[in-house]
């Protein structure tokens, strides 16, 4: 009787468990438009808050550091007219004014370009989610730990195993949600901020600076990438541990259990270096 017992509550949590780990997936964030990342109940969302702080505040301070960039461009030709004692190239002139309506051109439209980034990854996200789905489909059946022995003592083993894992799916389910929801902050804030960095790729000196920041951006869309195929991948890898478990005794259920929790713990440190592995996919 003890152990029916033990065996059902066992059994009972790791199939509730199932149900949690099914809410880990797609969830409508990873592969949300530009504008709808993050849903708000009100008039305003973030990406309205981050448009205006882009339009009203950053913005300014783009162009002024342009206007910088190319103050100190202006000196240097005069240095070298100083030196040489004859009037600058047109030539170099022209080359200087170009430059300055090039980059002022992609200041004054920072902020969309940083939002064609991000859509060239949704389609990227778009097609994954089309090839395999969500990863939202956990087929308990297949990897089933219902056992037949009374082995009291491991079945007690088996039910503390549920317990602990029970709050790590619980954290990795959390985690997901973190992770996406700060992926979609970051890049709405890494986009309000785009023109200072993008002055500054105008300027050898600081030039490393904007680099930095637009392959940071690109790693931060690309993280959703990253996330996408471990949420969809997760399953497919759990349904892969039945080979210790079915048929097995409780020996063998008990040694499910214990691949269990670590792939559940393996899934929340992948999630969690999802943005370090972007950022080395794009050499560091």
């Amino acid at each position: 009787w003890l152990a029916e017992l033990l065996r059902d509550a066992a059994n009972w949590m790791f199939s509730k468990q199932v149900d949690v780990l099914k809410g880990i997936g797609y969830d409508g964030i990873l592969g949300a438009d530009f504008s709808s990342m993050l849903t708000t109940s009100g008039s305003v969302s973030m990406y309205d808050i981050a448009c205006g702080v882009w339009r009203v505040a950053i913005l300014p301070i783009g162009c002024g550091v342009l206007s910088l960039v190319f103050t100190v461009k202006l000196i240097r030709i005069s240095q070298r007219v100083d030196g040489n004692a004859s009037m600058p190239g047109v030539k170099e002139v022209v080359f200087m004014l170009v430059f300055f309506a090039v980059f002022l051109f992609l200041i004054q439209n920072s902020f969309d370009l940083m939002q064609a980034v991000y859509q060239v990854v949704q389609l990227a996200i778009d097609r994954v989610t089309g090839l395999f789905g969500t990863g939202s489909e956990l087929d308990l059946e297949a990897v089933s730990i219902t056992t037949t022995d009374d082995d009291v003592a491991a079945l007690v083993a088996m039910l503390v195993v549920a317990l602990v894992s029970w709050l790590v799916v619980i954290v990795a389910y959390v985690v997901a949600l973190v992770v996406s929801w700060a992926r979609a902050i970051q890049i709405y804030v890494m986009a309000a901020f785009s023109p200072i960095p993008l002055a500054l790729v105008s300027l050898d000196e600081t030039r490393q600076m904007g680099v930095g920041y637009l392959k940071n951006f690109a790693a931060v869309c690309l993280a959703g990438i990253i996330i996408l195929v471990l949420l969809v991948s997760f399953p497919i890898v759990l349904g892969g541990l039945n080979a210790a478990s079915v048929g097995a005794p409780v020996v063998g259920g008990l040694s499910y259990a214990l691949q269990y929790l670590a792939m559940c713990v393996l899934l929340i440190l992948s999630l969690v270096k999802s943005g370090a592995w972007a950022r080395d996919i794009l050499g560091g």
